[in-house]
């Protein structure tokens, strides 16, 4: 990369899209954020697309200075994010993103055809609702029968942005990883089996092409647009969990990644596939490599206790001095918090949250303490479950807007045995790290 020029890094999540601009020695120079909402009616989540690209747009004005140097643009998204798009990319339906779970009949449905062992053995994963979105584009093809019809491809945020981008078809395998269709176990393409027996024309998928390698350049249209120069290549990109293994360094089987924000998750590196009914396995973005992940909620958690039980405290009292202090009991609780406030991503029944063992002596204090024992704990769990499979590696990378001191205090008491180190942005660094690859090259 030559001097004075920059790679534009965008981490396009469930609430957010956040850039940075990398200079040619791979540091960080600018970053800004765009906000946006998903729509909640019932068991549907879903996202207007149009409302992620216009939050692009708005971090491009704010970037203008710049965008006459960008020599490459890399992307990683939240997934799964399923759009349904026609010809020219517009979406046809919203995206029904990875919350969602509408579709538990078209799941259970889709595992009856194919079956829970095959499953495994090739998409290495269980139709989960909303989780895999095969359930999802089942739900379209019955409830939205014309925009199932009028659908030209199937694809995720990514396919999105990079058709709006560049004019090109296109996922990348992280991403189809979390569709069911795809052979994720095989690390190679579109399972024809699956498609012909779920009766999804595989005209509607669209190519899967490697993370690490460019999809396409910056169309005439989209430069006048976002005012990035016509021209400029375009990465394809990953998830953004697989991103963010890139940036805190997991290459090797064993690594471990906690990212701790709004969902908890737990991600491990694999030089095998592992497929397990209990987590999701998708592919690394780097050749020959897989990732495991367990996820439940996290911090949409605490933020439902602070909202309903602690209105009298600011949000700086609660995140760091009362959190904090009840994160210090060493006594056992009786109580018991089930972690299911949005669900469970590894269900197919629709499980709800809970509290048990309370009593006329049970505190606020024991219940946040349960919670917190609860979803941390699943990840502990997951630890344990995979250490009897394959050899942890001893540290843990931590990242995420929930890695603060006192979160970090608890997790050491938890994850005995561990050493834990904070990566801070690993997601935005992986996608530096994927261009530096690619622009050695």
């Amino acid at each position: 990369m030559s001097k004075k020029s920059y790679v534009l890094a965008l981490d396009i999540g469930t609430s957010s899209l956040k850039s940075a601009l990398f200079d040619e020695n791979f540091k960080i120079v600018t970053q800004q954020k765009a906000e946006y909402t998903y729509e909640t009616y019932g068991m549907s989540v879903q996202m207007d697309a149009e409302k992620v690209w216009k939050a692009f747009l708005k971090v491009t004005e704010k970037l203008k200075d710049y965008l006459n140097k960008v020599e490459l643009i890399v992307q990683c998204v939240f997934s799964p994010a399923l759009i349904a798009m026609d010809k020219e990319g517009i979406p046809l339906y919203p995206a029904i993103i990875h919350w969602d779970r509408r579709s538990v009949k078209q799941a259970k449905k889709a595992l009856s055809i194919i079956g829970k062992e095959r499953f495994l053995k090739i998409a290495g994963n269980i139709p989960y609702p909303g989780g895999i979105s095969v359930t999802s584009i089942l739900w379209l093809k019955e409830k939205e029968a014309d925009a199932f019809k009028k659908a030209f491809k199937f694809g995720h945020m990514n396919t999105f942005f990079v058709k709006r981008l560049t004019g090109n078809w296109s996922i990348d395998p992280t991403n189809a990883s979390l569709t069911g269709l795809y052979n994720t176990v095989a690390y190679s393409d579109w399972c024809e089996e699956f498609c012909r027996e779920l009766e999804i024309p595989l005209e509607k998928l669209p190519p899967v092409v490697p993370s690490l390698k460019i999809v396409g350049k910056v169309k005439k249209e989209a430069a006048k647009t976002t005012g990035i120069k016509a021209g400029v290549p375009v990465l394809m990109g990953s998830n953004d969990t697989s991103s963010a293994a890139v940036g805190a360094g997991l290459v090797k089987s064993g690594q471990i990644l906690n990212i701790t924000g709004s969902s908890e998750i737990i991600t491990i590196c694999l030089e095998k596939p592992i497929p397990d009914e209990k987590y999701y396995l998708r592919t690394h973005p780097f050749p020959d490599r897989w990732l495991m992940y367990d996820i439940t909620t996290g911090g949409f958690a605490l933020e439902w206790f602070y909202s309903q039980f602690c209105k009298e405290m600011n949000r700086e009292e609660f995140y760091n001095l009362y959190l904090g202090k009840v994160l210090e009991r060493r006594t056992k609780c009786k109580v018991k918090f089930n972690p299911h406030l949005a669900g469970d991503r590894t269900s197919l029944r629709q499980k709800t949250a809970s509290f048990s063992g309370l009593t006329l002596s049970t505190t606020r204090d024991d219940c946040l303490y349960a919670l917190m024992e609860a979803t941390v704990g699943r990840m502990k769990k997951t630890l344990d479950k995979m250490a009897k499979r394959i050899e942890l590696e001893k540290t843990m990378y931590l990242t995420g807007g929930g890695a603060n001191p006192v979160m970090m205090d608890y997790k050491k008491r938890i994850f005995k045995g561990f050493e834990i180190k904070v990566k801070e942005n690993c997601s935005i660094l992986g996608c530096a790290e994927m261009a530096k690859l690619v622009m050695k090259k």
